[in-house]
């Protein structure tokens, strides 16, 4: 799901100043401050999920709404896929989060369920108009309660975690909480940039900075150290990998990471070596290869089926 790759417009691809270098990155290395277990914290960072997630969702959708019956039913840039099956995909996981979001239970619905007819369409016989049709709905349904105080109550304790409801920090903190390793919430918001960038939607700003930073937080837990510096502009920087700790000048070990094609490196909707062709990633140094650590497996923290 290679779609949209380069993370361009209102996604936050990085932005560039003369020379090519990217403004955002400083002292942090992406415009943020340093913490002492190598994890940064932006302080532009979004602490409301609830209302990013909708957002993102809200955003996949009216991108779908604009594709044209041949793009729906034409091939998608995943090999043996098409765009129909990505929208379904994308149905499915919506539906998802909607049951979550009102506490309804993660499996499928049994016969006489009244949230029997909530499930995706089979792939063969549905016309472009009513997958689109049925994908704006479920997102409708699912934004809904995600934008309603009362319906986030009931997603506390979800998956072992606090809730989509109790993500919310301080209105005049300027550190946000950062999203942790196993947060199912920030996984969420992962899972909509993803299947987003798929089916070619821009990801909104704020989504696509969760994603990235839930990534390095999982990277810094998987493989600790300070060997290898990594950048993603404008979102993040963080040290990982075993080895001598850098402090002074430029680090001998740098990968400096696109948003987007970070995240689908480390989802496997895109190769490493097709991204470093391409510019999309620049890596210098003996150990700037993380092809051991990307994609990340396991994968990222998700709502259950």
């Amino acid at each position: 799901m290679a779609g949209g790759g380069r993370g361009t417009g209102r996604g936050g691809g990085d932005r560039r100043g003369p020379a090519g270098r990217s403004r955002s990155t400083g002292r942090g290395g992406a415009g943020g401050r340093r913490l002492t277990d190598g994890r940064v914290r932006s302080a532009g960072a979004d602490p409301d999920l609830a209302r990013t997630l909708a957002e993102q969702w809200t955003a996949v959708a009216d991108h779908v709404d604009l594709l044209s019956d041949e793009q729906v039913v034409g091939p998608a840039a995943t090999p043996g896929l098409t765009m129909t099956d990505l929208i379904i995909q994308a149905t499915s996981r919506v539906l998802a989060l909607d049951r979550a979001v009102r506490g309804l239970p993660a499996s499928p619905p049994r016969d006489g369920d009244p949230e029997a007819g909530r499930q995706p369409a089979d792939p063969p016989g549905g016309r472009p108009a009513e997958i689109r049709a049925e994908f704006r709905n479920a997102v409708a349904a699912a934004t809904a309660g995600l934008t309603d105080t009362a319906g986030l109550a009931g997603t506390a304790g979800l998956a072992g975690t606090a809730g989509l409801a109790g993500t919310a920090g301080p209105t005049d903190s300027p550190l946000p909480p950062e999203p942790e390793p196993g947060d199912v919430r920030a996984g969420a918001v992962a899972e909509a940039v993803v299947l987003g960038l798929g089916l070619g939607a821009t990801p909104v700003r704020a989504a696509l900075r969760t994603t990235v930073r839930l990534i390095t937080a999982l990277l810094a837990q998987r493989a600790p150290g300070h060997a290898v510096e990594l950048r993603v502009p404008p979102f993040a920087a963080v040290q990982i990998v075993e080895g001598p700790r850098h402090t002074r000048g430029t680090p001998p070990n740098v990968v400096e990471v696109e948003p987007s094609a970070f995240v689908l490196v480390a989802t496997g909707c895109l190769g490493w070596e097709e991204a470093v062709a391409d510019g999309r990633i620049r890596a210098s140094g003996e150990r700037a290869d993380l092809r051991s650590l990307l994609p990340l497996s396991p994968p990222l923290p998700r709502l259950p089926e």
